[in-house]
Formats: C-alpha cells, structure tokens, sequence
C-alpha cells in the first residue's frame, strides 16, 4: 500500500532534479562556475569602488595604490587581506599572479593583459568615460561577478539620483546658469573641456562650461581670463593657492563672488557609483538653496 503513495512523489521529484542544469542551481553572487568564490583584482579606482559597492568587497584580493574606497578598504590593505599591487603604469605582475585571481579589472589597455590571458587568468577592460557607460559598466561587472540583480539596482539607482537632477537643471531659465571653469591643475592650468565626464556633470548640473576646447586640456592665462567664469571648481585643494598667488584673476567673477570651491575630485573625475553624490554637489553650489 505504502508504494502507492510514494510513488507520484518519486516521479514528482525526479522530474525537478531533471529540470535543474547540471551540477549546481543559480551561481551565488560573487562566485565562479564551479560555485566557488571568485578571486579579482581591480586595476581602477573606479572599479574598485562598483566591486565593494556590489557587496564583494571580500572577493577583492588587490588593488591600485590609488585605490582608496570604500574607507574599510585601507584597513584590508594594512593588515594584508588585500594586496596593493602598484598602479596602472607600473602593475607589480609578479605578485598580481601570485594573488591567483580568477579575474582582474583593467581601466585601459595594457601590456599586461595579454600575459595575464596566457597564463588563463580572465581580464576584462572596464573605462567608461560618461553617464551612460559608466551604468553600463556597472552592469558588465555585475554579469562577470553573477551579481547582475545588485548591478541593475545600484545602476538603476544611480541613473535614477542623476536624473532627477538633471531634470530639476534643465527647468530652470538659460541665462540663470553659471559659466563653469573646472580645474584640474593650477600649474599647466589643466581643465575639463567639452566631451569629458566632468563636463557632462556641469551639464546635468545646470551649468555652462566655459571651456570650449576638446576633452582635457591646458588653458592659457589670457584665455582663463577672458572667460571669466562665474565659478571655479577645483578637483584638488586649489583655492588658498588661487587667493593668495593670482593676483591677475581678482576681477575674475568668481573670485569677487567667492565662488571658488575645492571639492573631492574622485565624487567627480572617477566614474563610479559615487558621481551622483558630485552631482548633488554641483548643483547645490550652482543654485544653492534651490
């Protein structure tokens, strides 16, 4: 009698463990084919930062001297759970290799990536260079670390903050915006021009770039001047240098404004989750209490 009952069950189980693929269910986030946590190594600050935004802070085994966020990664560093392994330009490949990762993040071509593929080790190039591909990017990661639901809602997020933003800018009257000098460097007078990152949140923000040339480029004095922008935004601490040795930029609007601002350079040069954070700087600096 007993097998009677069984055995619909028998036949109701077999049928599920047949629908399953072979070897394992869905891959957990963060692990490799064989369910296994993956190794990676992060060549980019930028990358580093959408891997721990991802919640795989533990799957990361070493990173760029520069890279130096999330603030618990500092102390991975110290105490060796992560490797630094040098920078971009200079990439210590020998202890790379020795870390035995499943995985490495690059942010441009390098040597390095072709002997990393003959030893087996899986790279990936990741360099965004605005808005939309910086989402994109994020989505990339999070199909080659099988967290693909954390990558489409920390984008999806982030597009959302954006745009919010962006639409609130663009409601606002065309002679009301800023012109906008973004500085890099006050020695070369290096700035952010047309059809860079940094531009496009100028953009989003509200403002008007006051530099016309092409991506990033080295402005004259004269040219600064005459352009006369109404704020200066400085990616590094730039200001008391700005007051104290540019005598011939006191006329300029920005200084007679006091509308020249330092501000973390990696909320806005670096093409991560934390650019919607620059964002909402850069607005509340264009229209503040708006």
């Amino acid at each position: 009698m007993m097998k009677r009952y069984w055995l619909p069950v028998l036949v109701l189980m077999i049928s599920m463990m047949l629908l399953l693929p072979a070897g394992c269910g869905v891959a957990e986030k963060g692990s490799g084919e064989d369910g296994e946590q993956l190794r990676i190594a992060s060549v980019m600050p930028s990358n580093t930062e959408i891997l721990f935004a991802l919640g795989l802070g533990d799957a990361v085994v070493g990173v760029t001297d520069f890279c130096n966020y999330p603030p618990e990664l500092a102390g991975a560093v110290e105490d060796g759970s992560i490797k630094s392994i040098g920078d971009s330009f200079n990439l210590n490949e020998e202890l790379l290799v020795s870390l035995e990762p499943d995985l490495v993040l690059f942010g441009f071509a390098s040597d390095a990536i072709e002997n990393l593929d003959n030893l087996g080790i899986k790279t990936e190039v990741i360099a965004p260079t605005s808005l939309e591909e910086t989402y994109a990017s994020i989505r990339r990661i999070g199909e080659l670390t099988a967290s693909e639901a954390a990558a489409e809602k920390l984008a999806s997020d982030m597009e959302a903050a954006i745009e919010a933003i962006r639409e609130k800018a663009a409601a606002l009257p065309e002679e009301n915006k800023p012109r906008v000098l973004m500085l890099l460097d006050l020695d070369s007078l290096y700035v952010a021009g047309a059809g860079t990152l940094e531009d496009e949140l100028i953009a989003a923000a509200g403002g008007i770039n006051m530099v016309d040339e092409e991506q990033y480029a080295q402005l004259s004095e004269e040219a600064l001047i005459e352009g006369n922008p109404d704020i200066i935004v400085c990616t590094f601490p730039l200001k008391e240098r700005i007051l104290s040795e540019k005598e011939g930029w006191k006329n300029l609007n920005a200084v007679m404004n006091e509308a020249i601002y330092d501000l973390d350079g990696d909320l806005l040069n670096r093409p991560g989750p934390r650019l919607a954070q620059g964002l909402e700087l850069l607005y509340g600096i264009f229209y503040p209490g708006q």
